[in-house]
């Protein structure tokens, strides 16, 4: 008898683990990207136009590798993770490589009333702009410098991935779905409360960022929106009441759609942001406005062929600035499907900047002298697992 239950005890071992593996799962995932660009680079110096430097240089804008999992918890829940980590793999040990889960990572709970994560992720506004860009976001041809991202003489970013934010998807409405957003305030947990600014005090930032975003699909087309909003609660100088810079924030609206016209699909994109910078009595606001228009056409078999077009504004400043500093991004490639994961390209891109702009194209450094232009060539490979 006591031969029989340590049977039974030993096989129930083995049985529960299996069992419970049945109903969770962990999926490997990522993308390579190499863009080989031939790059016609803008002059650097000042007034007198310098030699133009011809280069080749590569990118691999978005590579990345993941790991995600589900457990099914019963009654309609599931708890679920990710860990997504930049690859960096064309420098070697000469490029600091990006750190585990430094991209999407997250855990959280869905059901039937959405999905509720903790982590590090994606702004709302970023999400949906992917919707309606269509061309990249990153590498020589990537298009964010012109609408949610630094280019120029602008300097607010709303293409951001926020650490330490608590998420939102609600389940989708007849089509209709909405994503919220908001960051603790981790950089002031260990700050104390004060009334008085003085010379011996430097506040630390705390400022909150929160982002909102909505989305309809419905057959051929889809339209979006999104809005994100940054505090700036901090400290620009030496801690002093005319230098603290309290109630300064960043805000951006975004609009888009995207419809299939057979084997074409086009996108349309606009962005109205605004950054606020100074002490409290001396504030400076800048406001950028700035669309992007692009299109996927899919030829017979494996051949595509894509258009983008993107126009940033000038960055006018509320005491009178900005005149002139705007750019145009022209974007055309030609994509052959390899196989249902792997896609090799052939784009042109070019950046024409306005008489004081002083846009670069993706992958650049340094600033170019005003109203320079640059162009790329690029062969591209992409292979997703």
């Amino acid at each position: 008898m006591n031969k029989k239950l340590i049977a039974a005890a030993v096989a129930g071992a083995f049985i529960a683990p299996a069992a419970f593996a049945q109903t969770s799962t962990v999926q490997i995932y990522g993308l390579l990207n190499v863009e080989y660009g031939f790059v016609n680079q803008p002059d650097t110096g000042g007034a007198v136009p310098a030699n133009r430097s011809n280069v080749d240089a590569l990118n691999s804008g978005a590579s990345r590798i993941g790991f995600k999992g589900e457990e099914k918890l019963g009654g309609g829940l599931s708890a679920f993770w990710q860990c997504e980590s930049d690859v960096r793999f064309l420098g070697g040990a000469s490029q600091s490589s990006g750190s585990l889960c430094d991209r999407n990572s997250a855990i959280g709970l869905k059901g039937g009333f959405g999905s509720l994560f903790i982590g590090t992720w994606d702004s709302p506004i970023k999400r949906v702009s992917g919707i309606t860009r269509i061309t990249n976001e990153t590498g020589w041809v990537g298009s964010q410098l012109m609408t949610l991202s630094n280019g120029g003489a602008w300097t607010g970013s709303f293409s951001t991935r926020n650490t330490n934010s608590v998420n939102y998807d609600t389940p989708r409405f007849g089509g209709f779905s909405a994503s919220a957003q908001y960051t603790t305030l981790q950089v002031a947990r260990n700050n104390t409360v004060t009334s008085t600014i003085s010379n011996n005090l430097t506040p630390t930032a705390k400022g909150r960022q929160i982002g909102l975003s909505g989305q309809y699909v419905a057959g051929p087309m889809a339209i979006v929106a999104g809005y994100s909003k940054k505090d700036k609660d901090t400290a620009s100088g030496g801690g002093t009441a005319a230098t603290y810079q309290n109630g300064n924030e960043d805000t951006a609206w975004l609009i888009g759609g995207t419809y299939q016209f057979g084997p074409v699909k086009l996108g349309l994109t606009y962005v109205d942001a605004e950054i606020e910078a100074g002490a409290v009595g001396a504030k400076v606001t800048t406001e950028r406005k700035s669309w992007n228009i692009a299109a996927d056409w899919k030829l017979a078999g494996p051949h595509s062929v894509k258009f983008g077009y993107a126009d940033a504004g000038d960055a006018k400043t509320s005491a009178g600035g900005g005149a002139n500093t705007g750019a145009k991004l022209f974007q055309i490639g030609y994509g052959h499907a390899l196989s249902k994961r792997t896609n090799a390209s052939l784009t042109y891109a070019r950046m024409s900047n306005d008489s004081a702009g002083t846009y670069m194209l993706t992958g650049h450094s340094g600033t170019p002298r005003a109203g320079d232009d640059s162009s790329v060539i690029v062969l591209g490979l992409v292979h997703t697992f």
